[in-house]
């Protein structure tokens, strides 16, 4: 682990020193350099396992900073300090002096991966702000005694006295995106900052201010022609900014075989002077294993590639390290092959790895966007007469199967709202709440739907298409809530840092000035993407069925004792039952269905339940630090 923190202690300052070393410890292991300043009633803190983590005192203002920057030669510059910043602390002292000459409004000056928190002793206030994309994460409690951040919960709840009520909601969000969802986190009273915002808490108020946020609209521009040369152009620049004062033997890239991550090692390639190294993961059980198309990558790319097998038993003894290593719950299960890869390109003196997360979200590239343009079909029938025959002729049909049964169905979900639609295969879409919880824990939840949320970030979409809600919806949900915590966690786990080029600023806003209609364009996800790259990946990549880090879980579950008996024991138990969460029936009768499905549903569905009781005993139960 490593990270950031600070504290301001509203009572008890003779106290600062001892809660800032005892949450700082939070976040730090036994290799890591750990730091901490303090000014009167408030102080900052670093555990450094990377030189991005840094701290610094000026004056009045203390600082520490996790901040992976692309622009710190420009921004230097533009406050005419271009020899004033150096040493191991210069991004820190960088953005010290930002501050000073611009106050709050120095984050949407960063360009790259970020957090921040700073004591302002002059003017009494704490600041901590995050990237626009939330890459870099942090959280925060407060009550009339104390304010605490920190990169991580764990380390937060160090300080003593933080109301660790365990929330429901976060709960529920769990099981159906596999992670909680911001800024709410697995406990009540802590909050997590939600990208591209700045929070200020001085003695009398804390404010939530937006820096930076997508917006969607159509440029000036409209051939696709010199779209498509401007996108490519915008990720090759990205990706050289990625790669920048690295050493290529340094360096290297997470490869699946989709477009993302092909188009990253292709960019890589154009500019290395020697191979670029690849990493891929595999399986045995052939559905799951893609690493032909990452070897067709590879070998176009000329990139040395190394390969993986992970299999049940790797599954089983990365575990107990990886649950403790997120400090929420986490139910993704890809989780498993990111570490192994990360772990693979340490293996191979990798310390830092390009991902293509946040292509999908960006260009249209995720299944279930097809899947809504053929629900969008419907309105395009006039609505007289979709409501005054279509739906009353489905209605009146006495036949309860087949296409009729059919047609009812695609009626109800195309007439769904906002975001709705794109949640319908949830889990608590197909499961009712009296079916899955306990009345207590019902009780306790109260009216709050899974779909508050998604259905928030659709309304708040700064867009008039659509199809660019829903991708701003995943933005907030399918990678900052979950692809990127995932990423960054299982890479620092294996002592690599991750990078993500598609999620530069430039990038993203680019993005936004592609009209929808090119970005899925008929029923073709990622249309303008595909013919950006065409001449830059393989026809096979392009026209590949998108898949991604999947894990065969719940063939695992059937044919592996260990991982049989560890769902089972754990699942079954009387300490899980006992939180008083979940109905016995209803864990069993997912069991039940798992051994008599072919399909991977009921494996995967256990998956987040048993990601969700294991940190529960690790967390909840028996903190404990992880160790190296």
């Amino acid at each position: 682990m490593s990270g950031i923190c600070a504290v301001w202690h509203r009572r008890n300052t003779g106290h600062i020193s001892e809660t800032l070393t005892a949450v700082a410890g939070g976040l730090s292991l036994a290799s890591e350099r750990a730091e901490i300043r303090t000014n009167g009633d408030a102080g900052v803190g670093v555990a450094a396992r990377f030189a991005t983590q840094q701290i610094h005192q000026d004056g009045h203002l203390l600082i520490a900073t996790d901040a992976d920057l692309y622009n710190e030669t420009e921004l230097a510059a533009s406050i005419g300090a271009q020899d004033r910043f150096s040493g191991s602390a210069r991004t820190a002292a960088l953005v010290a002096a930002l501050y000073e000459r611009f106050g709050c409004d120095f984050a949407e000056k960063l360009r790259g991966a970020f957090s921040v928190v700073l004591w302002d002793a002059r003017e009494r206030r704490m600041v901590a702000a995050i990237d626009g994309f939330g890459i870099n994460r942090l959280v925060c409690y407060q009550d009339k005694n104390i304010l605490v951040v920190a990169s991580r919960i764990d380390a937060l709840a160090r300080a003593g006295g933080v109301d660790l009520e365990v929330n429901p909601r976060a709960i529920v969000n769990v099981l159906n995106f596999t992670a909680s969802l911001a800024p709410e986190t697995i406990f009540s009273k802590v909050e997590r900052l939600s990208p591209g915002t700045v929070v200020v808490t001085s003695e009398g108020a804390t404010t939530v201010q937006k820096y930076w946020d997508m917006r969607y609209y159509a440029g000036n521009e409209f051939s696709e022609e010199r779209l498509s040369q401007d996108l490519e152009s915008v990720v090759e620049r990205s990706v050289a900014a990625h790669c920048k004062n690295e050493e290529s033997g340094n360096l290297g890239a997470f490869l699946s075989g989709g477009a993302d991550s092909s188009t990253v090692v292709g960019m890589m390639s154009r500019a290395a002077t020697r191979p670029v190294k690849a990493f891929s993961i595999g399986f045995e059980e052939q559905p799951f294993n893609e690493l032909g198309y990452a070897e067709l990558a590879a070998k176009t790319f000329a990139a040395e590639h190394y390969t993986y097998l992970v299999g049940p038993r790797d599954c089983f003894e990365a575990l107990p390290r990886m649950i403790r290593y997120f400090d929420e719950p986490f139910g993704n299960a890809s989780a498993i092959p990111t570490y192994f890869c990360a772990r693979l390109a340490a293996g191979h003196g990798v310390k830092v790895l390009l991902a293509g997360d946040g292509g999908d979200e960006l260009f249209g590239g995720n299944e279930r966007y097809q899947t809504d343009k053929a629900f969008e079909v419907y309105h395009t029938i006039p609505h007289r007469l979709r409501k005054g025959l279509i739906e009353p002729v489905l209605a009146a049909l006495p036949l309860q199967r087949g296409l009729v049964k059919r047609a009812r169905g695609y009626v109800r979900r195309a007439n769904l709202p906002g975001a709705e639609r794109m949640f319908t295969y949830q889990f608590l879409a197909t499961h009712s709440p009296t079916e899955v919880f306990e009345s207590d824990f019902r009780e306790a939840l109260g009216t709050y739907s899974f779909l508050a949320t998604p259905s928030r970030h659709y309304a708040a979409a700064n867009a008039r298409d659509h199809l660019d809600r829903l991708l701003y919806v995943d933005m907030k949900i399918t990678l900052a809530d979950n692809d990127l915590p995932k990423v960054t966690c299982m890479s620092e786990l294996a002592g690599v840092q991750a990078r993500f080029p598609f999620l530069d600023k430039s990038v993203a806003e680019f993005s936004g000035r592609i009209p929808a209609r090119l970005k899925v364009k008929g029923f073709e996800k990622r249309y303008l993407f595909k013919r950006a790259f065409r001449d830059l990946l393989q026809i096979e990549i392009i026209r590949k069925k998108k898949h991604g880090f999947g894990i065969p879980v719940a063939t695992w579950m059937k044919s592996d004792k260990r991982m049989r008996e560890l769902f089972r024991d754990t699942l079954l138990s009387s300490r899980a039952f006992g939180r008083g969460y979940f109905r016995r029936q209803f864990i069993e009768d997912l069991f039940r269905r798992h051994e008599q499905d072919d399909s991977t549903y009921y494996g995967d569905t256990l998956w987040t339940f048993l990601a969700l009781e294991l940190w529960h005993r690790q967390t909840v139960d028996e903190p404990a630090k992880v160790t190296a």
